[in-house]
């Protein structure tokens, strides 16, 4: 039985990525060139493939960033080092936005910062150096739906006014979008758990799946009326084109990723060789190994939420962001969608059975 979005979430069961599958229907888009993938993210930031990688430090560095803006994303600069070397990051982009001829009006640059006094500072020092040449600020937090997050929010907002878009997170209910919202963010990072290394799940027990956190911000958005111009941007457990499609059918309006751009000759960290095969490490923010990184181990009486991995040498990131892009076209094609507002709107969802998630991928290359 095919269900509206509404549906699906009043049924009583959140859905997962692998748990739905979005009905065809006929269609009268003849191309994969046809549809528009286009986004606007933060209510300014024009994103021709809605996809952000995320600030971590073995995903997101200049280069990372670099390469995402000019192939129609963006990606968000982390902040686990100091503001200085910060800085000098965005420094690093503007050169190779100079080399590369490119307008300054072409430039998404978007640095991360957390929340508290030193991280005030952090703010404080880039909004000096960088002030009019930043399209947007991410306050990058485990838990966004707080009073630290909300205190940081509107202490942003009032030092630079409604000229600097504001994204915050991560919540993963409607109420917490809201109260984000509410507080001045311009777009929010919907997903708590959800990432590939990520271990908050398993060790607190806490969580809501991240295509469900989706639907029920999204579906919130829609019933207050308020907040129609605050972006919704799916993060946590994106692994295939289809899990992109899904999350912007369920009414994200970009999505963050973090393992599909791991491992790409722009993402930061060394290539080095294991077994004999190219990798480079990928490890979750509230590893054990960032942990000790940056304060010397664990906090006593803190457990690790993440992990450190290594993963596959890729190639460059404009593959995955054509190919992810290259799904989106192709499924618009299945549900008349020339945008992202009619992929929305012409999405009927199915549940799946264990069998037909297993059909649904290329069995017949199985051994």
């Amino acid at each position: 039985m095919q269900k509206t979005l509404e549906e699906l979430m009043e049924s009583g069961d959140p859905p997962s990525f692998d748990d739905i599958m979005i009905a065809p229907t006929h269609s009268t888009v003849h191309s994969r060139s046809e549809p528009d993938t286009g986004s606007v993210l933060a209510g300014s930031i024009n994103l021709s493939a809605p996809i952000i990688s995320s600030p971590m430090d073995t995903v997101t560095g200049p280069k990372m960033a670099y390469a995402m803006s000019i192939n129609g994303g963006v990606g968000i600069l982390h902040r686990f080092l100091s503001k200085e070397e910060q800085s000098h990051m965005i420094d690093d982009m503007m050169d190779r936005y100079a080399e590369g001829n490119h307008s300054r009006y072409d430039i998404k640059i978007i640095p991360a910062i957390g929340v508290g006094s030193k991280e005030r500072d952090r703010f404080a020092y880039l909004y000096q150096k960088h002030g009019d040449i930043l399209s947007g600020v991410a306050i990058d937090v485990a838990n966004g739906d707080s009073d630290y997050m909300l205190d940081m929010v509107r202490w942003v907002r009032e030092g630079v006014g409604v000229s600097l878009p504001i994204i915050a997170g991560n919540v993963a209910t409607g109420e917490g979008f809201l109260r984000l919202a509410e507080a001045g963010a311009n777009a929010v990072r919907v997903g708590i758990g959800g990432g590939s290394i990520c271990k908050t799940r398993i060790m607190t027990g806490i969580g809501v799946p991240t295509l469900a956190s989706v639907a029920d911000c999204y579906l919130a958005r829609e019933r207050s009326g308020a907040f129609k111009e605050v972006s919704i941007i799916a993060d946590g457990g994106i692994r295939y084109p289809a899990d992109f499609v899904k999350s912007l059918a369920a009414g994200a309006d970009a999505i963050i990723a973090g393992r599909i751009f791991a491992g790409t000759l722009e993402s930061p960290g060394e290539i080095i060789t294991i077994n004999g095969k190219k990798v480079k490490t990928y490890r979750g923010m509230a590893s054990k190994e960032v942990q000790e990184d940056r304060r010397g181990g664990m906090r006593p009486g803190t457990c690790a939420e993440g992990v450190s991995t290594h993963i596959p040498l890729k190639g460059k990131a404009h593959y995955i962001v054509s190919e992810f892009c290259g799904g989106l076209r192709s499924a618009m094609t299945y549900v008349n969608a020339r945008n992202l507002n009619d992929l929305r709107a012409n999405s009927r969802f199915i549940r799946l059975t264990p069998s037909a998630l297993d059909e649904s991928h290329a069995f017949g290359t199985k051994q």
